[in-house]
């Protein structure tokens, strides 16, 4: 038996989020489009023969206790497959904390999937991805990857094509924001006017940005840029430099904007590393 794996574990981005109301047990009903874009963690995963658990990083503000997502999600596939053993993970870190980026979600997506392909594959994609209803409702999207239609908490997912050839320019401020809070302070009547997924999904399915870019939106941005105006100003210069849309991703702090010139994303990038100082993290995916 192979003993250790290692995983890419991508990030996400959303193209589209609607908040359309909030279950009884607090949860919120969404509407989404989320595509995985090019950053990742990279975990690799050992098995060890005692039982436990041990996660360790690149990053030193990564908790590497049992709050740990992919701590979790081990600790749920050795239930359900009674494995009396345990794991050693280490992450190296490239999604940014915080971000609205699925960081926590795509390791722990991670870990389910690279512990399956280590233990002889016991469990069905189906049942991988009900698996990561328990851990989070990103987590089923970054079991499956590609790009998808997300609705419920984010669990009853749609597959979707994968989005037209486009380049992205990626900023997080250095401030994070909790989702938590983005929820509760959260105006539902305060959404994008031109926020429209289903003429979305109609472009996605014909493949033409020209018909996906004009209905793109995230209600989220309402309450986010109460505690971090930085979306704002990123979205504002992004567009100054050319960026044909550009949008708060999830919960937020990162910022996207879309070009579909190389030549011109390029040139924003360096433009505006050239321009903020309080970037966290710049990526230009070209």
């Amino acid at each position: 038996m192979v003993k250790s794996i290692t995983e890419k574990c991508s990030a996400k981005i959303n193209i589209a989020i609607d908040v359309l109301g909030k279950y009884p047990n607090g949860y919120h009903e969404v509407r989404m489009i989320m595509t995985q874009v090019g950053i990742f963690d990279v975990i690799t995963i050992s098995l060890k023969d005692e039982e436990g658990i041990e996660i360790a990083g690149s990053d030193i503000n990564m908790p590497v206790d049992e709050s740990n997502l992919a701590w979790k999600a081990a600790n749920e596939f050795f239930k359900a497959i009674k494995f009396d053993g345990g794991c050693d993970i280490y992450i190296e870190k490239h999604i940014p904390m915080g971000a609205g980026m699925a960081g926590g979600s795509s390791d722990a997506a991670g870990v389910i999937n690279g512990l399956n392909k280590l233990l002889d594959s016991p469990l069905s994609l189906e049942e991988r991805m009900k698996m990561g209803e328990k851990l989070g409702a990103d987590v089923p999207f970054c079991v499956m990857g590609g790009c998808a239609l997300a609705e419920g908490i984010g669990e009853r997912l749609t597959v979707l094509p994968e989005l037209p050839e486009v380049c992205y320019l990626i900023a997080k401020p250095i401030q994070s924001i909790s989702t938590k809070w983005v929820y509760e302070h959260l105006d539902y009547n305060n959404k994008p006017v031109n926020l429209d997924i289903d003429k979305i999904i109609s472009g996605i399915k014909s493949g033409d940005l020209k018909k996906i870019q004009p209905f793109m939106g995230n209600i989220l941005e309402n309450s986010a840029v109460q505690i971090c105006p930085q979306v704002n100003v990123y979205k504002a210069e992004m567009l100054n430099l050319g960026a044909d849309i550009a949008m708060m991703s999830g919960s937020g702090s990162a910022v996207f904007g879309m070009f579909d010139d190389r030549e011109l994303a390029v040139k924003a990038y360096n433009e505006f590393k050239l321009r903020h100082s309080d970037v966290d993290g710049i990526w230009i995916l070209a």
